[in-house]
């Protein structure tokens, strides 16, 4: 009977929805290299995010996780875009009802300008930070920064308690507790804290700046999307190494006002989130 259900399964038992540019690649990896968990073979299936990817199939679905019978955690930081996705939480709860959610939540400014940085490297045009704000490119990086309203659809869906928020610069500083709560949050029983290898900056805002700005677009075709979702992320980092260079490329800086038109469009939204997690995030910048 066990043998059936564990070739049947079909649904994560947790989803890392986000934030983008929040640590979670690291956090992909640290669960890796636990062994306690299984995570997926391509970083971000983004299973159900579409209509077009969840037809990929569960058959598809459970082969990212290799059929483990280990808890399956997901890591689909896509799924905190509500603006470009409204379908997104809806399809999540419909198929994945039962799974814990995990969200990582970084000072949301720090986190805008890294979203920014990124955007840079993956796509040929961007406009500058000065005129940012006036662009529907930066309308969509601020709203990836708020947390409340991109938590809020999950909020009415899940109870709090099946919500972990984790804070971003906690599980830089203390990589090994954040990883045992999470365990703890999906489920994992009598799990201790053991040494964590050092985070790793692969996807860092320093290491994109090392790659080609080609590689970056790329993953925006329709090849590279496919690649995403079905190369191994062992494969995707040994051609990273090969590509990576010495010099980096420059990326245009944000200036104080910017920094602070970002910190007022932000603040209302930060503080409806401390409200709506209990949590105080005394450190950040709004």
């Amino acid at each position: 009977m066990m043998d059936v259900l564990h070739k049947t399964k079909c649904a994560p038992d947790a989803i890392v929805i986000g934030a983008m540019r929040a640590g979670t690649t690291a956090l992909y990896r640290s669960l890796m290299e636990s062994q306690l968990v299984a995570v997926p073979e391509a970083k971000e299936t983004d299973y159900y995010l579409t209509p077009d990817h969840l037809a990929r199939g569960e058959k598809w679905y459970r082969s990212q996780f290799r059929n483990s019978d280990l808890p399956w955690i997901d890591i689909c930081p896509n799924y905190t875009k509500r603006d470009v996705f409204p379908g997104a939480v809806t399809r999540v709860h419909e198929n994945a009802p039962d799974a814990k959610l995990v969200f990582i939540a970084r000072d949301p400014v720090t986190r805008a300008v890294s979203q920014y940085n990124h955007t840079f490297m993956h796509r040929a045009s961007i406009p500058a930070p000065s005129e940012l704000l006036e662009s529907s490119q930066g309308e969509h990086i601020l709203k990836v920064s708020k947390y409340a309203y991109q938590l809020q659809p999950y909020f009415e869906r899940w109870s709090a308690k099946d919500i972990l928020i984790v804070d971003f610069d906690e599980f830089l500083e203390a990589p090994e507790a954040v990883l045992v709560q999470i365990m703890k949050h999906v489920g994992v029983e009598n799990v201790q804290a053991s040494p964590v290898q050092t985070l790793r900056k692969v996807n860092s805002g320093e290491d994109l700046r090392h790659m080609p700005r080609w590689w970056g677009q790329l993953r925006e075709t329709p090849v590279g999307q496919y690649l995403r979702a079905r190369a191994p992320r062992k494969l995707i980092d040994r051609t990273r190494s090969v590509l990576k260079s010495d010099k980096p490329v420059e990326i245009p800086s944000f200036d104080r006002d910017t920094k602070a038109r970002l910190a007022e469009l932000l603040r209302p939204d930060a503080e409806r989130f401390r409200k709506m997690t209990g949590r105080k995030f005394a450190h950040w910048s709004v």
